[in-house]
């Protein structure tokens, strides 16, 4: 990794990104939108106005065009990796980059999806296609598709060789990330732009996770609602924004003497196949997805010292991750939750996560899990509660676990050279 880019509810930087998760700053807030009040989910972690503003001034043409938040956070995002790895891109080489991009649904045009409604208590196909359909815009198809960030990176850099974009619910940057690593492993690319963005805080995205049950509706305050591993924990917090990374192959980064942070050691994904929205309760799936990563990447357990966990504040997700890593570990190491700060990105998720723990991997620094206060007997792990710490971190895993079972965890290392075992 030589490059990371992140936009986020604690900030548009890496530096202050990173600053505040380890000061266990927390980035939720009250919703203050119109349609809100009524809402029974009243808080979220968003990139607050004055970086939206930020990122549509930096971006004036695709703000306009686009205007679509997910998008534009993923576009941030990737320039910022870009700039921040001094690579140049474009050019001869063009064909040598690429992008991977975790991306949810696009479900954030509402003023396409209101269209599509009736004021009937079911859709009416038939007026919507003699009088309604004229009043969608003619690309919103294109927009809306998952696919749009990847594609809108790779136009604005030049970046015309390997391109993917992933929509695996909340496993979708991590995979995103582990599809770039085997991309530059088999030599189809040198750089890799990667990770994922999403936005879903708005009625039709929030409206989801209430019907499932999974989102946090409790009157406490903002920003004690995301309580990963706590007794109290009621739900997950939705976040917004983006993270990326810039994966490049070892020899060129080395021959142009760039800045490597860490490096990416082994990957996996695998399926719990057990309920579409519940994972196995052991965690089984989880387990062997980790155990896979890495026998990858070829380290035993004890090799680990850090897990950033997916940590979600749901009592399922929190439960069956602590099973998985008590079974995978003798003796587990420090866990934490980033979405206890950020709260949880959708499909974006992995992408903030990742850099925080290449930051953990390059800097021997943890952050914490905020709110947990009333351990839970079914969680028993060390997860950093409340307060970050200075700890030797030479390696360490990033989990996703998704709806549907998916699951992929990515395994950082230090990097110490060419010719390191």
């Amino acid at each position: 990794m030589t490059g990371l880019g992140l936009a986020t509810a604690l900030g548009l930087e890496v530096e202050q990104n990173w600053r505040k998760a380890l000061a266990g700053v927390s980035g939720v807030c009250s919703i203050e939108l119109g349609w809100a009040k009524k809402s029974p989910v009243r808080a979220a972690a968003m990139v607050c106005e004055d970086d939206w503003r930020t990122i549509g001034a930096e971006f004036p043409s695709e703000a306009q065009s686009e205007g679509e938040r997910r998008t534009l956070f993923a576009l941030w995002a990737a320039r910022k990796a870009l700039q921040d790895a001094r690579v140049e891109h474009g050019g001869q080489d063009c064909a040598r980059f690429g992008v991977a991009l975790g991306a949810g649904l696009g479900v954030n045009r509402l003023e396409d999806i209101s269209r599509w409604l009736s004021n009937d208590k079911k859709f009416d196909v038939l007026r919507f296609s003699q009088a309604q359909a004229g009043q969608i815009e003619r690309d919103s198809v294109i927009r809306n598709n998952s696919s749009a960030p990847a594609s809108l990176i790779a136009r604005k850099f030049g970046l015309t060789g390997f391109n993917t974009t992933v929509t695996a619910a909340c496993a979708s940057a991590t995979l995103a990330l582990g599809s770039a690593y085997r991309a530059i492993q088999r030599g189809q690319a040198d750089v890799v732009v990667a990770g994922g963005a999403d936005s879903m805080i708005n009625p039709v995205g929030l409206v989801f996770f209430v019907l499932l049950g999974s989102a946090a509706v409790s009157p406490a305050e903002p920003q004690s609602l995301c309580r990963p591993f706590d007794r109290k924990r009621s739900g997950l917090v939705m976040g917004e924004g983006a993270g990326m990374a810039v994966l490049e192959e070892e020899s060129r980064a080395v021959a142009r003497g760039a800045r490597i942070y860490a490096e990416v050691a082994g990957f996996a994904s695998t399926m719990d196949a057990w309920r579409l929205t519940a994972p196995h309760p052991e965690g089984a799936g989880a387990q062997r997805c980790m155990s896979l990563a890495l026998d990858d990447a070829g380290m035993l357990p004890e090799q680990i010292d850090y897990i950033n966990a997916h940590g979600t504040s749901t009592k399922l997700n929190d439960a069956a991750e602590t099973s998985a890593i008590r079974n995978l570990f003798r003796s587990p190491p420090p866990v934490s939750s980033s979405k206890s700060m950020i709260g949880h990105l959708l499909a974006g998720s992995g992408g903030p996560e990742f850099a925080f723990t290449v930051l953990s991997v390059a800097q021997d620094r943890i952050h914490p899990t905020i709110n947990l206060s009333s351990p839970d007997p079914k969680c028993d792990l060390d997860y950093v509660a409340n307060t970050g710490r200075e700890k030797v971190v030479r390696a360490a895993l990033s989990n996703s676990f998704g709806f549907g079972g998916q699951n992929a965890t990515i395994v950082v290392k230090k990097y110490c050279g060419q010719g390191c075992p």
